[in-house]
């Protein structure tokens, strides 16, 4: 009697199995008839080749999405700082910003040279800064995508003024 309810459910699991990976299968076929995208990846729509996204929540889920806040400083005269896409000296500039700017410090390159940073734009005359909603955690670690702007600058460029 055992031995029969024990084949059933190993025939029941086997045919499961098998349905569930021809459903598989189909799912791969059909995502790779489309031509212009046989792997079925899609891009981030305006991201550049090479680019690196700021991550925020590297802290874990008890501590806020960005850790640390500092002020563009160090610059000669009228400089700006490059806000560029990767965390590297060759990487595309996308912005630049002034001195004095603040700035939400979310995470670091390896060699520590690098910041990924994410600032609000400068409000005009009689508007509110925007918030960034860096300033309260997250559940898992993940690409920062707005509603500010974000990027990597130099670390010899900013000053911290928390965390």
């Amino acid at each position: 009697m055992m031995r029969k309810l024990c084949s059933a459910l190993l025939i029941c699991l086997a045919a499961s199995a098998c349905s569930e990976t021809t459903k598989v299968s189909d799912d791969l076929e059909q995502s790779q008839t489309d031509a212009g995208n046989p792997t079925g990846r899609v891009e981030r729509e305006g991201a550049s080749p090479g680019e690196r996204p700021v991550r925020i929540g590297e802290g874990g889920p008890r501590f806020e999405a960005c850790q640390g806040a500092g002020r563009v400083a160090n610059l000669r005269g009228n400089e700006e700082l490059a806000v560029l896409i990767a965390p590297f000296a060759s990487a595309e500039s996308k912005d630049s910003l002034q001195a004095g700017q603040f700035l939400h410090i979310c995470s670091r390159s390896l060699d520590q040279q690098w910041m990924g940073v994410v600032y609000s734009p400068a409000p005009a005359e009689g508007e509110e800064a925007i918030d960034c909603g860096v300033s309260t955690p997250v559940r898992s670690k993940r690409n920062y995508d707005g509603p500010c702007k974000s990027g990597w600058v130099e670390s010899a460029f900013v000053k911290l003024v928390a965390g």
